[in-house]
């Protein structure tokens, strides 16, 4: 036994000396003791193993790659011409008019894909446009929001894959489910699955590929513990002080800031990221005073030449309809931008409406002013999710318009009360 320990501990030192050895010789983030003892902020920083010269060397080996196959398809012109043509003269009954010709299309596919080497399209869409396409015909599915993704609905994307990438998080906008809850999970009973696990909302495309990575975080929240895979905690698109509402509602502070400080115009003419404390009257939730106050900031902005560089959000779809129209009909956007109609409808939205989307500035405005409301204002601030979203839309600034006393007590927005001026 003591002879086992002796040996063990000499080759422990042999290969200590010899890691300590290709430290020396190579530059970059070598993955050491040394490094977990690092603070938090730069170990999320770095990237292990990478230094200049060698992701140099990588970028240069990739350029040589796409232009091997440029020349590629520069060589094979024509079959790539003629099966294109084919592929897209398919697409209108996406058939080529019998089993045996259809037997070719995934090879169709494969040229276009020499071309283009992604292909977008919706979870919806998958079996209109790839309903020929065989299991694990394609190498890679690239899933983006899965958070926001039924479960169910990825099934026959990723049946036609290999492997897939899935990226989204749990903690921002969840799948939509127009299904009543009892009758979800009296299916789910039905078929012997555990709805906890495997039903909207809170399950989605996200959380089961979480659980089905080998790496995961898992972090102990407010909400309970939530094991993430391969989390990305590194944040570069908001400035504070939406940084740190997000950081502090979500992510219980994990999250590192890496962006860099920017200029703002809207920031010069509005001020810093503030709560605009409106205390009006409701019609349904819609607080026309709260409008007002709106128009009048963004007024502030076209008069000074500042770009429409910003989203305008809302928890519910009945101020979204009264904002857009009282906007539409304001005339201030006349001259301002170049389709107003257009325009209404692409800025002003609900939270659920412009997640995967950033702008320079975010105007939250909140409705639900009368003090019965609690239920309305209860179900936005719940969860982190809805003012999670809304917040880390403004990559510059967060204007929110709405009645502070009421809306400061409703869950998650008394951080939001606590971090915005």
């Amino acid at each position: 036994m003591q002879a086992s320990v002796i040996e063990l501990t000499e080759t422990l030192r042999r290969e200590r000396i010899a890691c300590e050895d290709l430290a020396g010789r190579y530059p970059g983030t070598f993955i050491s003791e040394e490094f977990f003892d690092q603070r938090h902020q730069d170990k999320q920083k770095s990237a292990p193993w990478l230094d200049a010269a060698t992701a140099r060397l990588r970028n240069d080996v990739f350029e040589a790659a796409m232009a091997l196959h440029k020349a590629f398809v520069d060589g094979a012109a024509k079959p790539i011409r003629h099966n294109l043509n084919v592929l897209m003269d398919g697409f209108g009954t996406r058939s080529l008019g019998s089993p045996e010709k259809d037997a070719l299309i995934p090879d169709l596919w494969s040229t276009l894909f020499l071309l283009v080497p992604v292909v977008s399209t919706t979870f919806a869409s998958v079996s209109r446009m790839l309903g020929k396409i065989g299991p694990e015909s394609f190498g890679w599915l690239l899933v983006d929001e899965a958070g926001q993704a039924l479960p169910q609905a990825a099934v026959g994307a990723l049946m036609r894959t290999q492997r897939a990438m899935v990226v989204g998080d749990p903690i921002q906008i969840e799948p939509v489910v127009v299904l009543p809850d009892q009758l979800t999970e009296a299916m789910c009973q039905q078929f012997g699955i555990d709805p906890l696990i495997y039903n909207a909302p809170g399950a989605s495309a996200q959380t089961l590929a979480d659980s089905a990575t080998e790496y995961y975080g898992t972090f102990e929240t407010k909400f309970g513990t939530r094991e993430v895979g391969v989390p990305l905690l590194v944040h570069r698109r908001c400035a504070e002080p939406m940084f740190s509402i997000s950081n502090s509602i979500a992510y219980e502070n994990l999250m590192v800031q890496a962006k860099a400080a920017k200029p703002s115009a809207i920031r010069d003419v509005l001020g810093p990221s503030r709560w605009i404390d409106i205390e009006g009257r409701g019609q349904e939730k819609w607080c026309p005073q709260e409008g007002e106050a709106l128009l009048a900031q963004l007024g502030h902005l076209r008069d000074r030449g500042c770009a429409p560089d910003f989203y305008v959000v809302t928890p519910f779809v009945v101020v979204q309809d009264r904002m857009r129209e009282v906007l539409r009909t304001s005339g201030l956007l006349e001259g301002w931008v170049e389709n107003p109609h257009q325009w209404v409808k692409e800025r002003i939205g609900t939270v659920h409406t412009v997640q995967g989307r950033e702008a320079e500035a975010v105007f939250f405005i909140l409705g639900a002013p009368d003090a019965r409301q609690r239920g309305a204002r209860g179900w936005a601030g719940g969860r982190p999710n809805l003012l999670n979203v809304a917040a880390t839309r403004a990559k510059e600034a967060l204007y929110v318009v709405g009645n502070r006393s009421l809306w400061k007590t409703a869950g998650v927005f008394q951080s939001l009360d606590n971090l915005l001026g």
